[in-house]
């Protein structure tokens, strides 16, 4: 599994076409190979928003990127929208499988 986490702060007033941006990406990542769950996410105290986006492999992540950002491309064209810019998590599974004595 593969997860990419963003991280945003939107700038007062500017939440909602924050999250309007990361819900178009979500709407156009709906049906794509190897998602498992994608979607914005809103921080009950604090103001930060985070997009977190779940696939099965790092290589499907990678190659719906074109299609998915191309959602958001034209969004906050003069960079009002953000006090910073979005910090970007990739995590890749470090699951360890358990000992055989422990499957079935």
């Amino acid at each position: 599994m593969f997860i990419h986490m963003s991280i945003h702060h939107p700038n007062p007033g500017y939440e909602e076409e924050v999250l309007d941006s990361m819900n178009r990406v979500r709407l156009a990542a709906l049906g794509t190979p190897g998602l498992i769950q994608i979607g914005p996410w809103r921080e009950e105290a604090g103001g930060r928003v985070v997009g977190i986006a779940m696939w099965e492999s790092r290589a499907h992540w990678e190659a719906a990127l074109p299609a998915l950002f191309a959602a958001a491309s034209d969004d906050d064209p003069e960079g009002r929208w953000h006090a910073t810019p979005p910090e970007r998590i990739l995590l890749d599974d470090a699951w360890a499988l358990p000992p055989d004595d422990l499957v079935d």
